[in-house]
């Protein structure tokens, strides 16, 4: 399913060394904007997902009354999901864990008026802090992508295919020693390996650690 990924923020970015900001390479080619390293990497575990089908950062602006004064708040990313059965919109605000404890009553407000917003329109609205994003899941990741654009070996595909298919599930390393005695072919077989895991077209356990003893499969 093709992936459309937006730029188009409602607000320009704000540029900071001290944040990080900057901009992130996506899948498809396209970049997306963040304004922390915590962003980034939310933006960068969101892309490896394949049910998602648009990625928009700062993707609109709501207002709300606090104390009888017009306020506005921009959340940081609006993402629709596909996964072949249904389509589901979730934005999400993303926040340091301490920082939503030294400011949780100015972000309280804005936060109640993005839920009441995203229900009105049939979305969900969730806070994503480094304990959901700072995970394994994403150091995996973060490995993979490196292989994600490189150029394919056919021949190391499909001997790879055909012994997984006789083994059933089983790790990198049997796969790996089943296929090949040389030490250099099983290296130079490995990033084969590693690309089709990063482009999903082999399966793998991605929550914890990925190492030569992580589960494989063919989806």
């Amino acid at each position: 399913m093709p992936r459309l990924v937006s730029t188009g923020s409602v607000r320009p970015l704000k540029m900071s060394r001290r944040a990080l900001s900057g901009r992130v390479a996506m899948s498809g080619g396209s970049v997306a904007e963040h304004e922390s390293s915590l962003e980034r990497d939310w933006l960068i575990a969101l892309d490896f997902d394949w049910r998602i089908v648009r990625i928009q950062e700062q993707p609109y602006t709501l207002s709300y009354e606090l104390n009888g004064e017009k306020r506005r708040y921009t959340p940081d990313v609006l993402v629709v999901f596909d996964d072949g059965k249904a389509q589901w919109t979730v934005v999400y605000e993303v926040k340091g864990r301490e920082d939503l404890r030294m400011k949780w009553d100015e972000y309280r407000p804005r936060f109640r008026a993005a839920v009441h917003d995203c229900r009105a329109k049939g979305w969900r609205f969730r806070i994503v802090t480094e304990r959901e994003i700072r995970t394994p899941y994403l150091t995996n990741i973060k490995f993979l992508r490196r292989y994600r654009e490189l150029k394919p070996q056919p021949m190391h595909k499909e001997a790879l295919f055909y012994s997984l298919r006789a083994l059933g599930p089983t790790t990198p390393q049997a796969l790996l020693a089943a296929v090949w005695w040389d030490e250099e072919k099983r290296l130079i077989a490995l990033t084969e390996l590693w690309r089709l895991v990063a482009t999903r077209e082999i399966g793998a356990s991605l929550a914890s650690p990925l190492t030569m003893s992580t589960q494989i499969w063919l989806p």
